[in-house]
């Protein structure tokens, strides 16, 4: 009898079964592939602040070639499935008999990057929390006893090379640093400023090196009325100020160096000997060669009156005299030297600076700002840097749950648009040289003030704001050694090519950056002599309980404040890894072509049109960009897991990320 009731019961079993699977037939042949269920909107406004999730997949549109054999027999079994390409979904949030085995293959990458990474990588978007490996184009760089990561992939090779050799990352900063001058002329040199944030390991403290020069004694206001000009031009000797990046080498070393100036100079003087010339610098070149009449620079750059086309040589025999010279006399070189007469020599007629200038230029070492953000300390540089514009945002987004918004929502992208937009108008009313000016950092950095600022964001809308009342082109890169010590550096020249001028017989390009004084005279930033301009560039360092957690540098002038909060915001509120952080789509708040409003909104293309189209609704004056849109800045992060070194270069431009 049992038996009997067995084999009733298995029959019964493989019934159901074949019902099932008849059931399932049908159900495929009802509703075609490029169909997929229907979906509801996700929140806006304060809802999607508060955390509600949507309730439904989200879908984009994959475009496949007309003549792809996917598309065709598509086409074959739906004729009236669109020619142009099929529907289907982002994630499949469950269902079907792949739903299982699916669940299991997230579990174990998530799983698997844990160990690589000791952090979750699950990000959210579309209201999903599910593992985004795989989501970056390139990999992310690891390393266990050190990591470079640059703009340049030389660059990084010296920089590594200095640290397995024992160098700290003092040393591998500065030769990295000094290949990059070579290399990418268009965005750093010799004849531009740096600054360094500087985590010492042995002490657990992060250091602020101030290596930005001062303008001439002869700039001032009268000066420029006496000279017809009624304002700043973009190049030229007048926006000529001190160079400050060799002296500041020279303190770096001095301080946390263990290796000499002239053997970490030596990569440097090989490339500017002559070196393949990427697709970025020689199209810089062509861009600027009508910005400038300045001959040197024609004759060091457009040989044979053009660009060096991608791989040709580039040579810079006079650059590379001068870096033998810095490394056999030292800093003094620049300052009181050949380098100093020949400077002084071509900006005696038009220019601000004078010999005196060059001889009396300092670097400082100080304290750089820092505030909390959800349980981790991010440092940044102080004034006259814009580091404050990005404190300032953190603070302002703090109490609100980011990571609850889908990433790239409408929501997400609304929220950061118009906490950047509060945090850059107290930047451009306060920030100047901290000798010349009262800046009130203690009040602009208050949770409280942060708290008033906040109160002004309507999550329905785009608004313009005004600097609240506190009461009272570019290259950056990071560089750990072995000991922990981390540099996170930032060098420029300002603009392309910064001044346009190339010092004769030194091969050095001049910054720029004097064009950032403000002819207003009671602007923390006046033009004035001997005062630091403000300055676009920054560098973060971000600690949790005193140990390193993350770096960053970024390039991008104006910008970088903006890049800085995006890309911090994906490595904390998303728990991203340093790669696919800095690579995820980007916007840019400002004008950039002359025809931009000053509230343009570059976003990358790769943010979907449903959601621009959402920002333009809520007022944003959105213009889009290519999908790695290099004036969305070029960023270099490192984050710190447990035990390895996670690094990240951006695609953006030509750089490169290496651990060993």
């Amino acid at each position: 009898m049992r038996a009997g009731l067995r084999a009733r019961h298995a029959r019964s079993d493989r019934g159901r079964n074949r019902d099932r699977a008849a059931r399932a037939r049908r159900c495929r042949r009802r509703r075609p592939a490029h169909r997929p269920r229907a979906h509801h909107r996700a929140p806006r406004g304060p809802a999607a602040l508060r955390g509600v999730r949507p309730r439904s997949a989200r879908y984009h549109r994959v475009r496949r070639p007309v003549d792809d054999p996917r598309s065709r027999r598509r086409r074959r079994r739906h004729p009236r499935a669109r020619a142009g390409g099929d529907r289907q979904p982002l994630h499949r949030p469950g269902g079907g008999p792949r739903a299982g085995r699916d669940a299991r293959g997230r579990r174990e990458i998530v799983a698997a990057a844990r160990v690589l990474t000791g952090r979750d990588h699950a990000a959210v978007r579309g209201g999903l929390s599910v593992p985004q490996i795989g989501y970056a184009r390139r990999p992310v760089a690891l390393g266990r006893d050190g990591l470079v990561t640059t703009a340049h992939p030389y660059a990084t090779v010296a920089g590594l090379d200095v640290l397995r050799a024992g160098g700290t990352a003092a040393d591998a900063a500065v030769a990295a640093n000094a290949v990059l001058a070579v290399t990418q002329p268009n965005m750093c040199g010799v004849g531009g400023d740096i600054f360094v944030l500087y985590y010492e390991a042995a002490t657990r403290r992060v250091h602020f090196l101030n290596g930005a020069g001062r303008s001439g004694s002869r700039a001032s206001l009268e000066e420029l009325q006496r000279r017809a000009a009624s304002a700043l031009p973009i190049v030229g000797p007048m926006t000529v100020s001190v160079p400050g990046c060799v002296r500041g080498w020279a303190m770096l070393l001095e301080r946390f160096g263990t290796r000499p100036l002239a053997a970490l100079l030596e990569p440097a003087i090989h490339y500017a000997e002559g070196c393949p010339t990427s697709s970025l610098t020689s199209q810089s070149i062509d861009e600027f060669e009508k910005a400038t009449s300045d001959a040197e620079w024609h004759r060091v750059f457009r040989p044979g009156d053009r660009a060096p086309a991608l791989g040709e040589p580039l040579v810079q025999s006079d650059l590379a005299r001068t870096l033998r010279d810095l490394a056999a006399e030292g800093p003094d070189l620049f300052y009181t030297g050949r380098v100093a007469r020949a400077i002084a020599e071509r900006l005696a007629r038009d220019g601000f600076l004078t010999p005196e200038d060059l001889a009396q230029h300092t670097g400082e070492w100080g304290e750089p700002i820092a505030t909390t953000y959800r349980g981790f300390r991010v440092y940044e540089t102080p004034p006259p840097t814009q580091g404050l514009a990005a404190l300032i945002a953190l603070n302002i987004l703090e109490r609100f749950s980011l990571a609850k918004c889908p990433l790239h929502s409408v929501q997400h992208l609304h929220l950061l648009l118009e906490v950047v937009k509060l945090a850059y108008a107290d930047r451009d009313r306060f920030i100047g040289d901290p000798a010349h000016a009262r800046l009130p950092l203690a009040e602009l950095l208050d949770k409280g003030y942060a708290a008033r600022r906040r109160k002004a964001f309507d999550p329905r809308k785009a608004q313009a704001y005004t600097a609240g009342d506190p009461e009272g082109d570019t290259t950056g890169f990071v560089v750990v050694d072995r000991q922990g010590n981390v540099a996170s550096v930032i060098q420029s020249l300002f603009n392309t090519f910064g001044s346009g001028i190339v010092v004769p017989g030194c091969g050095i390009v001049l910054q720029n950056r004097g064009r950032h004084f403000q002819l207003d005279p009671a602007h923390p930033s006046a033009l004035g002599p001997r005062k630091r301009p403000f300055h676009t560039l920054m560098a973060s360092i971000v600690t949790r309980d005193e140990r390193p957690a993350h770096a960053l540098a970024t390039m991008g002038g104006n910008g970088q404040a903006q890049f800085h909060v995006q890309i911090l915001t994906n490595l904390i509120d998303y728990g991203l890894d340093p790669q696919e952080a800095i690579e995820r789509p980007r916007f840019l708040l400002g004008p950039f072509y002359p025809e931009d409003a000053a509230d343009t909104v570059h976003l990358e293309s790769r943010v979907a049109r449903s959601i621009a189209s959402a920002l333009v609704r809520k007022g944003h004056a959105i213009r889009p960009a290519p999908e790695l849109f290099t004036r969305t800045g070029q960023a270099h992060a490192v984050s710190f897991g447990d035990g390895a070194l996670l690094g990240g270069a951006d695609p953006r431009g030509d750089g490169a990320a290496l651990g060993f």
